[in-house]
């Protein structure tokens, strides 16, 4: 395990009722995370989160090959996966039987995938590296990276800002008058990068200190991205979807920290 790394295992999780359980994958530009969760009870079983990966790929490939409880058989696997290619397309634009068409709009040489988020009104199209995918199980459900964010709208109501962070790098969607407006990924390994970012969204999308910001991932109170966040907001909350408040397993960890991985497990 990487010294940079974080296992947690429930004491009762049981292998041999691993088809019970799902497993849920957050694979980002710079990080590797995976939970456990039974699908009965809800309860997360194992929480593993790796942050400053260099080569996603082979984190990729150790992890399957040196780390047992990825080699049980999961009931179910859903995976989120980052693509700096994306491209949303409005339902009545959307032609599934033809992804080739939206190459142009990708610029990239990787294989399309397409995600529907018809309670949206939209479609990610994204392309993905084949040598992130063919580590995963052939079971896989892959998702674009944006897919956890998306499946909390529900849950947020009126204008709001969530920021889902990673030790360097942050994933942004914005909600104003009830649809999704904005989302996108930007890479800030400094305090000042995200300062930068930070204002040229503040800027695009017209926000105000007023607008509540809801905070998940790699961040803590009184860190850098908080404080640069205070010089701008007024009201920043932590976040995590409701179902998975009351785990056990991480009762003495900042919740919000995986808001973004056990979202995945509200994608349909």
């Amino acid at each position: 395990m990487s010294n940079n790394s974080l296992l947690l295992v429930d004491p009762d999780f049981k292998a041999d009722a691993s088809v019970n359980y799902q497993l849920l994958l957050k694979i980002t530009n710079d990080s590797f995370s995976y939970a456990v969760v039974d699908q009965d009870s809800e309860q997360v079983k194992i929480i593993f989160d790796q942050q400053g990966c260099e080569d996603l790929p082979l984190v990729l490939q150790d992890a399957f090959e040196s780390d047992h409880h990825l080699s049980h058989s999961y009931g179910s696997i859903k995976a989120a996966i980052h693509s700096s290619n994306f491209v949303f397309i409005p339902n009545e634009w959307f032609n599934a039987d033809d992804l080739s068409v939206y190459a142009n709009f990708l610029g990239s040489e990787g294989k399309i995938l397409s995600k529907s988020h018809q309670h949206l009104g939209f479609n990610t199209v994204f392309s993905l590296a084949e040598k992130i995918e063919e580590k995963l199980p052939e079971s896989t459900v892959v998702y674009p990276h944006s897919s956890p964010l998306l499946a909390l709208f529900t849950q947020l109501t009126g204008n709001a800002l969530l920021i889902d962070f990673t030790a360097s790098s942050f994933n942004v969607l914005f909600i104003k008058d009830k649809k999704i407006n904005f989302q996108n990924h930007y890479s800030a390994e400094t305090a000042e990068e995200f300062n930068y970012f930070l204002l040229l969204i503040i800027d695009q999308l017209a926000l105000t200190e007023s607008c509540p910001v809801y905070l998940q991932g790699i961040i803590n109170e009184d860190d850098d991205n908080y404080n640069t966040l205070l010089k701008y907001f007024n009201n920043l909350y932590f976040f995590l979807p409701a179902e998975k408040q009351h785990c056990e397993l991480l009762a003495d960890m900042p919740k919000h920290y995986f808001s973004g991985l056990l979202a995945l497990s509200l994608c349909e």
